[in-house]
């Protein structure tokens, strides 16, 4: 794995002797860390590969930029390097990026993953989140209250302001970067995509989950998880569950 590359990825639990990687990339503001309980709860047939934004965790003395190029050239340099097949699992903005990875794989001939996940992220084609569109417009003060009240931020970093402070050059990078999002058509994807909606979701619906069944021509499937935004830690269990039976066929 070439320095570039490495930069890229956390594996907290590296698992040679698995048959797949799970490669996961986090909601705005978050870095690979969130994905730290996850190889516990995954199947022993999953390694799990945190994807590592610049500016947060590790990579924290790093503008917070999102290159999507140099992420797409990391991702492709590790599933080339190693010939397993691999899912990607994104996260809110996280699964916008997965998606966008996925055609520039395609598009230099890169090896594909077996399935696409996306959680709490609306279909790429879509706009209107009145929550959470235009965020990186405004003052630091608009952002940090809109995104606190959208659930854009987990509650234990909302009831800390030194945390917010902390976080909020991610934040706006991230947000920055959804902002200045323009979807371009493409032919769908040759990847099945399986979409997570929270039952209690505030910011993104059912109805934005349902789309991205345009995106593919390998079959779609929309999964309900209890919980709200944040359902990859307020029901760990249920999601995971579910991701290990999919690309294990049941093995734990």
């Amino acid at each position: 794995m070439t320095t570039l590359t490495a930069r890229w990825f956390r594996c907290a639990r590296p698992l040679p002797q698995a048959a797949l990687r799970l490669f996961c990339l986090p909601y705005a503001g978050a870095g690979a860390g969130v994905f730290h309980p996850w190889p516990a709860a995954l199947a022993p047939g999953v390694e799990v590969v945190g994807v590592q934004l610049p500016g947060r965790e590790n990579r924290i003395v790093e503008p917070a930029e999102i290159d999507l190029d140099e992420l797409a050239t990391a991702v492709a340099d590790a599933v080339t390097a190693d010939s397993r097949p691999y899912a990607l699992y994104g996260h809110s903005l996280g699964g916008r990026l997965a998606f966008e990875v996925i055609r520039r794989l395609r598009r230099t001939d890169a090896p594909l993953p077996v399935r696409l996940y996306v959680g709490a992220a609306r279909a790429p084609h879509l706009r209107g989140s009145a929550m959470f569109d235009g965020l990186s417009r405004l003052s630091d003060d608009e952002l940090v209250a809109r995104v606190v009240a959208g659930g854009g931020v987990p509650e234990a970093v909302a009831d800390e302001p030194e945390l917010l402070e902390l976080l909020l050059p991610t934040l706006r990078a991230d947000f920055t970067w959804l902002d200045d999002y323009v979807y371009q058509p493409e032919p769908p994807l040759p990847v099945p995509i399986t979409a997570f909606t929270g039952t209690l979701d505030r910011a993104v619906s059912m109805e934005q989950m349902t789309p991205w069944e345009q995106h593919t021509t390998a079959g779609f499937v929309l999964h309900h998880v209890d919980g709200g935004h944040f359902f990859l830690q307020d029901n760990l269990a249920d999601l995971t569950t579910f991701l290990s039976t999919d690309l294990t066929g049941g093995e734990r």
